[in-house]
């Protein structure tokens, strides 16, 4: 009885077992269903996914990979960018040079054979003696004391002619040398780089610039369009995968683009010839050439007086300074000397620009109604403010015609013109032709000038007058000469620049750097009028020496003070235009004390100016259109003769353009005011006969017309004279009257 219950139970239990199983199945299997899509739907995404990441990212992802397997990478150097000179010429290129590396590791672990070890040993020993001289010694204790090394660097710099022995070896199909080329190339290898080259060494450094050991631009052009030459390194990626198998991810670099550059080589040459020649015979602080094309702000030339080689600039004895001076230098010193030397005085230094600033007045008051061509001017010698303040004037010139207050640059004129014109105004005119701020050229540290030029608030009645004459501010170069072809070319101010164009590594153009119209500054008919006041400056003003038989070349003398009113340093320069009829080239040149006693004698300015336009204008096929006497003809040709002489004379006697660094007494001897007032004299004399033998031989053609230059040439002050006399002295008076309120420049700017 018992026996069947417990049966019954079990029959029971296990009905209701399999009923609950077969609920269970049912369950799970929809369970299952649903779990199983829901794997081939992550199966799928995530399938998706890995192909994204593969076709996307993949080369990423393999770096990443790499980075934790056993590999080596190799860096592949991108080719800097060149710099190209308008017609194409090499300015600075990169060219590949190569670093011997050896391999310790790889010649000591090449074969398990000890013989064959030892011929590897011995082969590899013998190549680097026969081809690259490298010590049997040095090389036997490397591969001893550095036998795990993989990467040992034995030379550095060699070109492509001093591997290609070694890379012949490779090549040879002789039985004994193959057999050694075979067991050594896996442990030799050559790891490239570039060098930069300047082709040119010293021609047009200030403008170029140079690069550092590890490519990057550090001035000029080099520096400032550094990204635009600047590429991206490749890679060569070398590594074992798990299966044990040598593997390799190679990414090429991209090279730099180049530069086009608006500088002409062959006008640069003529520039720093002249540069040179002044610098060889008498010597400067400072000397600075800019050439500009005015219809578009093309610089075409720009140059300094102390040249710098670009393949070597942290050599100073290349500069000047003996090999005693460099080792006493300190490192500071050493580096504030290469500031100086690597300085575009063009671009970075700051000067008062004197009378060449006479133009700017004149024109901008025609522009503005504040007087006319037929005007006369009353010159008594200066002007007196009602507080005592004198300004004087270079000359007593009596009355003159607005042409004549630019021929015979007369203070008391621009001073009458700036009453007119007024603070106000006057401020006005010195922003509109950018004086005072950056003018926005391409080359690095350019000065704006911005805190040394009077505003509204500082300027006074004084200061207004000195400013009208170009004292008691500070300009550049740069600023200088934009702002002239503006007033020579019908009133356009362009930005200037020094590249035209941006070009690929397959040469095809990235970006055409155009001209870029900034303002209009002056009408065309004062453009017009101006030509031809600053073409009598030339013909019969202070500008004579610029005068360049059969060209009509138009010009501006400048005498400023330096440092301060109560020193005899002065600044001399001369702006130019030829032709007067088209004008197609400017050319401004600035001497900054010059190594004389009387540094105030512009016509130094004036005559390089002159003589640099004698060269340019027919290699630009700007041909004469004036007729050219015999006399005059030869007489030309002897003084740049004699010129090249003297220069050559010079430079026999050891004079260079780097003598200023040194210690030793000055190489020019530095002659009295009296002497050089005896000098002026005698060429003032000369000057004369050669008109009078001019005179004579054209009389027939131009009769009169020289005797009335030669009147006008008596009447017009010198400009070396107007330096002796005071040098167009900003609110200075004689016997120590000087204005109260007038501060020089240092002061504004501080």
């Amino acid at each position: 009885m018992a026996s069947r219950r417990k049966d019954r139970k079990k029959s029971v239990s296990g009905s209701q077992g399999q009923t609950t199983a077969k609920r269970l199945s049912r369950t799970n299997r929809r369970r299952l269903l649903l779990v199983f899509f829901f794997v081939i739907i992550c199966f799928a995404v995530l399938s998706i996914r890995l192909l994204q990441i593969d076709l996307v990212r993949g080369e990423t992802y393999q770096r990443n990979v790499m980075s934790v397997m056993n590999y080596d990478g190799r860096s592949i150097p991108y080719q800097r960018g060149q710099i190209l000179d308008r017609s194409g010429s090499v300015l600075a290129s990169s060219e590949k040079i190569y670093s011997l590396v050896l391999d310790p590791y790889v010649i000591n672990n090449s074969s398990a054979d000890t013989e064959e070890e030892t011929r590897i040993i011995e082969s590899t020993v013998q190549v680097l003696k026969e081809y690259f001289g490298i010590d049997e010694e040095q090389t036997r204790q490397i591969l001893t004391e550095q036998a795990d090394d993989r990467y040992v660097v034995l030379k550095k710099g060699l070109s492509f002619d001093d591997k290609e022995p070694y890379d012949q070896l490779l090549k040879s199909e002789d039985e004994e040398e193959k057999a050694m080329a075979a067991r050594v190339k896996n442990g030799i290898w050559f790891e490239e780089s570039y060098k930069r080259n300047y082709p040119y060494s010293t021609l047009a450094c200030d403008v170029i610039g140079f690069a550092g050991s590890d490519g990057t631009g550090l001035w000029g052009l080099e520096n400032y369009y550094d990204k635009t030459l600047s590429g991206i390194n490749g890679r060569d990626y070398s590594y074992i995968d798990n299966d044990v198998e040598y593997q390799t991810v190679s990414k090429e670099p991209v090279n730099g683009c180049s530069l086009v550059t608006t500088i002409d080589v062959n006008i640069q040459r003529i520039v720093e010839k002249y540069v040179e020649q002044f610098e060889l015979i008498i010597g400067a602080e400072n000397v600075g050439v800019v050439v500009m094309n005015p219809n578009n702000g093309e610089v075409l030339a720009m140059a300094n007086g102390v040249p710098y080689d670009l393949n070597e600039p942290y050599d100073l004895t290349r500069c000047g300074y003996t090999a005693e001076q460099v080792k006493e230098m300190s490192d500071e010193e050493q580096s504030e000397a290469l500031m100086q030397i690597w300085r575009n005085f063009c671009v970075n230094d700051s000067y008062e620009p004197g009378s060449t600033f006479k133009p700017f007045t004149v024109t901008y008051a025609l522009d503005h109604d504040l007087t006319n061509t037929k005007d006369t001017f009353d010159c008594d010698g200066g002007e007196e403010y009602e507080d005592g303040t004198y300004v004087y004037c270079n000359n007593v010139h009596g009355t003159v015609s607005l042409e004549e207050s630019v021929m015979y640059s007369c203070n008391d004129a621009m001073m009458e013109l700036s009453r007119r014109m007024g603070i106000s105004n006057f401020v006005t005119l010195q922003h509109m032709f950018g004086f005072g701020m950056k003018t926005g050229i391409d080359l690095t540290g350019e000065a704006s000038c911005e805190n040394l030029i009077f505003t509204e608030d500082t300027m006074g009645p004084v200061e207004l007058w000195t400013s009208s004459f170009g004292q008691g501010f500070n300009t550049t170069m740069v600023q200088m000469a934009s702002a002239f072809c503006s007033i020579v070319n019908g009133g356009s101010y362009y930005m200037p620049h020094v590249v035209k164009e941006i070009v690929d590594d397959n040469g095809s153009t990235v970006e055409v750097i155009d001209k870029t119209l900034m303002r209009k500054t002056i009408s065309q008919k004062s453009s017009d009028w101006i030509l031809q006041a600053l073409y009598e400056t030339v013909e019969n003003g202070t500008g004579t020496p610029a005068h360049v038989p059969g060209y009509k070349v138009g010009g501006k003398t400048g005498t400023s003070e330096v440092l301060g009113r109560e020193n005899e340093l002065r600044l001399v320069s001369f702006e130019s235009v030829a032709p007067i009829d088209d004008p197609q080239v400017v050319v401004y040149v600035v001497i900054d004390r010059m190594y004389l006693a009387n540094q105030g004698q512009s016509q130094y300015a004036s005559a390089m100016c002159g003589h640099i336009l004698s060269e340019v204008l027919p290699y630009l096929q700007i041909f004469p259109t004036e007729e050219i006497g015999e006399y005059e003809a030869y007489s030309y040709e002897y003084e740049l003769m004699a010129l090249e002489e003297e220069a050559a004379a010079a430079k026999a006697r050891g004079n260079t353009p780097f003598n200023k660094y040194s210690e030793a007494a000055p190489y020019v001897e530095t002659p009295s005011a009296e002497e050089n007032a005896d000098d002026e004299n005698a060429q003032e004399e000369g000057a004369q006969d050669q008109q009078d033998a001019q005179d004579q031989e054209d009389a027939q053609n131009q009769e009169g017309g020289q005797d009335q230059a030669a009147e006008a040439g008596e009447a017009a002050p010198d400009e070396a004279g107007e330096a002796q006399d005071g040098g167009e002295d900003a609110a200075e008076g004689q016997d120590g009257e000087a204005g109260p309120d007038e501060e020089s420049p240092q002061d504004q700017g501080e």
